[in-house]
């Protein structure tokens, strides 16, 4: 199965059951129904696949292991030291779509508006230990929105020694944004490049996307929908469990 048939001859990219009966020749005499069976009580079966990519990074392990001992830092000593998972995201104007439930014989709609598609752009970081999220906007987020965002993360947490672990989005190393952390105290840990499933906080990005974008009616109410989606990272201003459970964090 972790062959691909092409290695066996056969100008095919997937397997079908009576491939594998001309390729195992103890399967020869099988019918398809025989050899569907017999894969069965081998464990195989047919499934649905899913895209994986696999950072490029040659300090991939390293900066995992980075991670990691900051995590177990924060852990032994969460009254003086808070790690931190932070990112940035795009939201727009206009509703997204997905699947939503919708009588049958008619087609879901989402209204747009005729106006510009707005952006608005969110800075964000989630408490590895209480699930707490501190976050910024504005509808540019550059150099000085960062540290806009990084002077926030530290009024935030004034008593405490602080560690973000952020992605390799070319802005975050810019000398503005790396001294301004620098001066607040604030230890920068660095993802390795393209591996957002590293990243918790992606995980609350997805879910303000399904609770408040998908198909939403406020289109032509900009500020209005900007504020819901405010209200929705606010509720989780102090300490949330089930927000760690969520995203994968799972709280003691």
């Amino acid at each position: 199965m972790h062959q691909p048939p092409e290695v066996h001859g056969l100008q095919r990219v997937r397997w079908r059951l009576l491939d594998l009966g001309h390729v195992l020749h103890f399967l020869g005499t099988y019918t398809a129904a025989g050899i569907s069976k017999a894969l069965r009580r081998l464990g195989i079966s047919r499934q649905r696949g899913r895209l994986k990519v696999q950072s490029p990074d040659l300090a991939y392990q390293a900066k995992v292991a980075w991670v990691e001992r900051a995590k177990a830092l924060a852990q032994a000593w969460p009254e003086r030291v808070r790690l931190l998972y932070g990112d940035e995201v795009s939201v727009y104007r206009q509703p997204t779509l997905a699947p939503t439930y919708h009588q049958q014989g008619q087609e879901p709609t989402a209204q747009l508006s005729h106006a510009s598609n707005t952006r608005w752009r969110f800075s964000g970081a989630v408490d590895f230990l209480s699930g707490q999220v501190v976050w910024t906007a504005r509808s540019k987020m550059g150099v000085e929105g960062l540290c806009a965002f990084l002077k926030k993360l530290r009024e935030t947490y004034a008593a405490h020694d602080l560690l973000l672990v952020w992605d390799n989005w070319p802005i975050h190393y810019l000398p503005q944004v790396v001294e301004t952390a620098a001066r607040l105290g604030i230890q920068l840990l660095w993802l390795p490049t393209y591996a957002p499933w590293l990243n918790p906080i992606e995980k609350l990005w997805r879910k303000m996307k399904q609770e408040v974008l998908h198909h939403h009616r406020m289109a032509d109410q900009w500020p209005a929908l900007k504020r819901r989606l405010g209200d929705f990272l606010d509720q989780f201003a102090g300490p949330a469990p089930d927000l760690l459970r969520y995203l994968g964090l799972f709280p003691d």
